[in-house]
């Protein structure tokens, strides 16, 4: 059978695989953590979902459209995990060592961010056999996680394994297996699905001291029915965003003087910063 942990990018599904590796190992069927994903094929995908004798642990974000078409129902459990959007993309770039001005943080990855998210979450949230879990209520509550997950899996875990699992989940013993992986263990990563700078700010709202003004107001222009649907408050109105788009690409008004053309973009960005910081992410 399948087990799968399909969240969005940074938004605690490796904090989910590994409760759930570790909640599997309560019960007698043997578990295999894929190394290839879902499988190199449809076909090994769909054999190993219909295998009762063994568990498949695969940890995935977004898939080539086969597998898509052929994720299977029966004998496969989902582990959805979502996160306010802008936090998200804040984390990836964090992650990513992208700083302001980099040249690979353009508007163009962060519209392409956010939309493999959007559509990998509309594939993997029809799954009939699903756990959805949203970060910003599981992340502080890791026992209650660790419980919740506990009677998806249908396994009863003594009360020493939920606090043994919950200790090695907490962040400094995962920024712990970061420097061992930035050590050259990789092993490490294989056993605790931890990356390269895989801990960066795990803070609600944090995407408002690494966005731009310019990329939260994209952010969220793209995702913004997501994230009204989830209930993520919006930090900008439609018609703040048509006129923000609008003064960022036309040109200052004639008859401006240059010291007159720059009050007026001092202005504008205090304003943008004001709207910003009086949101709540």
């Amino acid at each position: 059978m399948l087990i799968v942990i399909c969240g969005m990018h940074r938004s605690g599904s490796t904090l989910v695989a590994q409760l759930v590796q570790g909640l599997l190992a309560e019960q007698p069927l043997p578990v295999s953590v894929s190394e290839n994903g879902l499988g190199e094929t449809v076909a090994d995908m769909q054999a190993r979902a219909a295998d009762p004798q063994q568990i498949w642990l695969v940890k995935v974000h977004q898939q080539a459209k086969r597998f898509r078409d052929g994720l299977p129902d029966e004998g496969a459990t989902y582990f959805y995990t979502y996160r306010d959007m802008r936090d998200a993309l804040a984390s990836a770039w964090r992650k990513n060592r992208l700083t302001s001005g980099h040249r690979l943080r353009t508007p163009e990855a962060l519209e392409s961010f956010i939309r493999a998210q959007l559509k990998a979450g509309l594939i993997f949230e029809a799954r009939s056999n699903l756990w959805r879990g949203r970060y910003e209520d599981f992340v502080d509550d890791l026992e209650g996680l660790t419980r919740q997950l506990a009677a998806v899996l249908k396994v009863t875990p003594s009360q020493e394994l939920i606090q043994r699992l919950v200790a090695d989940a907490q962040p400094d013993q995962q920024r712990e297996r970061v420097r061992e992986l930035s050590r050259g263990n990789q092993a490490i990563g294989k056993t605790s699905f931890i990356t390269s700078n895989h801990i960066t700010d795990g803070r609600e709202g944090a995407w408002k001291e690494t966005l731009t003004v310019a990329e939260a107001e994209l952010a969220e222009r793209i995702a913004r029915r997501w994230l009204k649907s989830r209930g993520y408050r919006l930090c900008f109105r439609k018609s703040q965003q048509l006129s923000m788009s609008s003064a960022a690409t036309n040109s200052q008004p004639a008859g401006l003087s240059p010291a007159e053309k720059a009050e007026r973009r001092k202005r504008r960005r205090q304003e943008h910063r004001r709207r910003q910081s009086g949101c709540d992410g």
